[in-house]
Order: C-alpha cells, then sequence, then structure tokens
C-alpha cells in the first residue's frame, strides 16, 4: 500500500499546525483580559473615564468586591482592606474595529486605581481618555460623593441615603486627541460607629463639552450623535466600623 502523502495534504497539515502554534501564542501571551460595567459606551470617539474596576481584580470572572476600608475609633484610623490588590494594573478593554467579522481587542489603557487613605483622606486614580479625535484644552468632569447606610438586619442588603459630601471636580487641561491623563479624586472620610458600614458612590459625569486649543466649545452631540447625554460612571466604597460584619457576597449582587 502506497503510504507516501501527497503534497496537498502536506500543505494543508503544515498549514493547520501553523494556526494552531499562533492560536496558543495568542493564548499564552496576551495580556489579562478585565472587563468592566465601568466603561462608558461608545467612549471611543468622545471622552471616557475609568477608575475602580467593580470587581476583584486578582480573577477575570469573580463575584463583585468593591474597596473596603475599615475604620478604628480607639486611633481614628482607617485601614483599606487588601491594599495590594488596589495598585495592580487593570486593562480597559473594547473592540474599536467593527468592520471585521471576528472582534479584535483593542487596549486602549493599563490603568491602577492606586486606592489609598493618608490620615483621613481617601485618593485613587482616574484615567480620563480623549477620543473626540480633537485636542482638549479644557474639559471638566463634574464629581458627586453621596453617603449610604447599609442596613443588615433583615437578613438581606439594605442601605439609606444620608448625604452628599463635598469633593472636587477633575479639570483636565491639555489632553490631545487618543491620549489619556491621571487625575486624583479625594474626599475626607467619614468616622462609622464600630458596628456601622456606610457605603460612599462617587458618580463621575462625562463631560457634555470641552475646549479645543482655539477655545471653540466642542459639543458632545456634535462628535457623538448616539452617545447617551447623561454619561457617567460610579465607584462604591465601603467604610466598615471595626466591629460591623461583612456584607456577604451575595449581597452586592441584591442592592
Amino acid at each position: 500500500m502506497d503510504t507516501k502523502i501527497s503534497k496537498p495534504v502536506k500543505i494543508i497539515a503544515i498549514s493547520a499546525a501553523i494556526i494552531v502554534l499562533v492560536l496558543v501564542n495568542l493564548i499564552v501571551f496576551m495580556p489579562p483580559q478585565y472587563q468592566s460595567s465601568n466603561l462608558i459606551s461608545l467612549d471611543e470617539i468622545w471622552l471616557a473615564g475609568y477608575s475602580v474596576p467593580p470587581f476583584s481584580i486578582n480573577s477575570p470572572d469573580p463575584p463583585y468586591q468593591p474597596p473596603k476600608i475599615v475604620y478604628f475609633s480607639n486611633n481614628s484610623t482607617y485601614l483599606v482592606k487588601d491594599y495590594e490588590k488596589w495598585q495592580e494594573p487593570v486593562y480597559k478593554i473594547y473592540n474599536r474595529d467593527k468592520e471585521v467579522t471576528i472582534p479584535k481587542l483593542n487596549y486602549l489603557w493599563r490603568h491602577v486605581p492606586n486606592i489609598s487613605v493618608y490620615g483621613n483622606t481617601l485618593s485613587y486614580d482616574f484615567s480620563a481618555y480623549n477620543g473626540a479625535g480633537i485636542d482638549c484644552k479644557h474639559a471638566v468632569y463634574n464629581v458627586t460623593l453621596s453617603v449610604f447606610k447599609v442596613n443588615l438586619s433583615t437578613g438581606k442588603y439594605r442601605d439609606e441615603y444620608i448625604a452628599d459630601l463635598p469633593v472636587n471636580n477633575i479639570e483636565v487641561t491639555n489632553l490631545p486627541a487618543t491620549e489619556t491623563g491621571l487625575y486624583r479624586v479625594t474626599a475626607e472620610l467619614i468616622e462609622p460607629k464600630p458596628d456601622e458600614i456606610y457605603r460612599l458612590m462617587f458618580r463621575i459625569d462625562i463631560p457634555h463639552y470641552f475646549t479645543d486649543n482655539n477655545d471653540k466649545r466642542i459639543m458632545k452631540e456634535d462628535i457623538c450623535f448616539e452617545c447617551d447625554p447623561n454619561m457617567y460612571s460610579t465607584d462604591d466604597f465601603y467604610i466598615y466600623g471595626e466591629d460591623a460584619p461583612e456584607i456577604p457576597t451575595m449581597a452586592y449582587d441584591n442592592r
């Protein structure tokens, strides 16, 4: 029996081996791919922002675990739990090429939340991205900080709005098109009683307009016709008194 392999079969076999090798390399060497609900839709054609991912960074698909801060009343100090986790990079990923059949992932930026507390001041990093195609001379991301008191007494998660606290807006200056700028969000922390838990919610509104280098006002609706008029992201932090119980993981999904 003739056991020789024909030339066309050889070519097909070699081509298949090359394809498998390429796929293996893509899987092995591709950077971590962490998606986030903090991503602003259609941000590739307008201003965008990215800060604290709404998940634990250590795994690509973990349960919801926002940052936690513990307050110790005996010495009036704060501790960021899992501090090292919030110093690790995350990646904003989205598909910019919508013409191809197989979506091609593009990495817009690498971001480190860099959450820290000094004294009674909480701070973290916010990345502002200019996807409008026009250099931005000045823009303002309005920031609102709302406080909610958490109630677990019924066995279910409940929180009640308490008040808004003062917080500075994010002033963006001289941000070229397609570039990312890093800005610090800061706020003074409240002091919970030993058995209390509070949720701090930062709402960061994407600007409706910015000024270019000729001091012309560039409106969002003129650049991004399909953009939501009220684009924003939110960042949640939980502050625990030292004797407060842990919020069950599933409770975050049932808020």
